[in-house]
């Protein structure tokens, strides 16, 4: 069932179309008041009597019918008051309203992802540096460095090598922060901008 609408609308082609609908129905039954009054010997005045007791029923019976008409592709009330079409009904143009309100839903699971994946990458990589941070800790206060035996054979170079090598990893792991947080801060950034446009799309 079409999601646009609660009811279903019967569908023309045309306002000549549902014009015609409404010629052949009235001839239809003209013809058959036709024959009942030729056979029935009715008086011409009882005979315009059934006539305008049929245009009345005709014309009640279309008015009803054209609330639930749909004539291509326009409801039919939106046409003007002589029945005539508006603007020609634009396909492309429908489909891309409705590609435009399935582009902005995918936009906003794609946001809903990235706030849900985004503090994760930032907790992991902030993990890693403060994990860093506690190797560097250890080297430069060793626990029980006042115990050291006169067996260690550790020497200061030792100690400078690994501390700058430590260093080195740190400041690598803070400029991967930084970037990460920068990239994530633009993509939000970019994220927002396009769900603004999104939700000013009227599908």
């Amino acid at each position: 069932m079409d999601t646009r609408e609660d009811l279903p609308r019967v569908s023309v082609g045309s306002v000549q179309d549902w014009q015609k609908m409404r010629n052949n129905y009235k001839e239809a039954a003209l013809s058959l008041i036709q024959q009942h009054a030729a056979a029935s010997n009715i008086s011409a005045h009882e005979k315009d009597v059934l006539l305008a007791h049929l245009e009345q029923f005709i014309q009640r019976t279309f008015n009803l019918a054209e609330p639930n008409l749909r004539v291509n592709g326009n409801n039919f009330e939106s046409l003007d008051e002589n029945g005539r079409e508006m603007e020609p009904f634009d396909e492309a143009l429908d489909r891309r309203i409705w590609s435009l309100a399935d582009t902005r839903l995918q936009w906003h699971k794609r946001i809903a992802e990235t706030r849900r994946t985004v503090p994760v990458e930032i907790e992991s990589t902030v993990s890693a540096l403060l994990e860093r941070h506690r190797e560097l800790d250890a080297i430069l206060l060793p626990v029980g460095s006042e115990d050291l035996s006169e067996e260690d054979t550790t020497t200061d170079d030792d100690v400078n090598h690994r501390v700058e090598h430590c260093l080195q990893n740190t400041s690598a792991l803070a400029n991967e922060l930084d970037q990460t947080i920068s990239q994530q801060q633009e993509r939000g950034e970019r994220v927002t901008v396009i769900a603004k446009e999104v939700k000013s799309l009227k599908p």
